[in-house]
């Protein structure tokens, strides 16, 4: 882990872990890029017949794509992260390797967590995915106030170890948040081991 301070970080707030994604995952999609890599290669390769240049073609388009690709993913990959703190959660995930998109949510308007894996591997590798699901939110429209209309406020932390954890975690949070907030200040960080292992 890197340092505590994020961008936007308030005076006094306190990082109580920061989560980043977890390596397979850059794994999974240099996989997956260097899978369409070959694909483009050997599709060039099989069109050899129609023209003797193609195969260097596809070698070269494959390079691209996988040289390209490689970068893109790590420096994305090194750019995602979330920072939980006793005040709320701050998501910045990278949506190119030149752009970051940033999102907040407040343990004000937090009202659940949710935690899954993506598959059966995924579960056994302890990686999956914690959403922390936002209070309901009003849009104002001319002929009057409806609730739910916007719906798409959760946070959703993908790609996380040890995620049923940091989803009871994060539940303790809430908990303390709503009905004994002077308890936060108490929180330890959480710490991403088995149970017994992490203090």
């Amino acid at each position: 882990m890197e340092s505590h301070y994020f961008p936007g970080q308030q005076t006094d707030e306190r990082v109580l872990y920061i989560v980043e994604p977890h390596i397979y995952a850059l794994y999974t999609g240099l996989a997956k890029i260097y899978l369409l890599s070959l694909a483009i290669f050997l599709s060039f390769l099989f069109l050899t017949s129609v023209m003797k240049g193609l195969p260097f073609i596809g070698l070269f388009l494959g390079s691209l794509i996988a040289v390209f690709g490689t970068w893109a993913s790590v420096l994305m990959f090194k750019k995602s992260r979330a920072y939980i703190t006793d005040r709320r959660i701050v998501r910045f995930e990278a949506a190119t390797p030149f752009a970051t998109n940033s999102r907040a949510l407040n343990w004000d308007d937090a009202v659940k967590i949710k935690t899954f894996p993506r598959n059966a591997l995924w579960k056994m590798l302890m990686i999956g995915t914690v959403v922390v699901h936002a209070g309901s939110t009003y849009v104002h429209t001319h002929e009057q106030t409806r609730e739910n209309v916007y719906t798409n406020d959760d946070l959703d932390l993908e790609h996380v170890y040890y995620y049923k954890d940091l989803g009871n975690y994060l539940d303790k949070i809430l908990y303390l948040f709503k009905h004994k907030p002077e308890d936060i200040a108490q929180m330890k960080p959480f710490v991403p081991k088995p149970a017994g292992q992490r203090y």
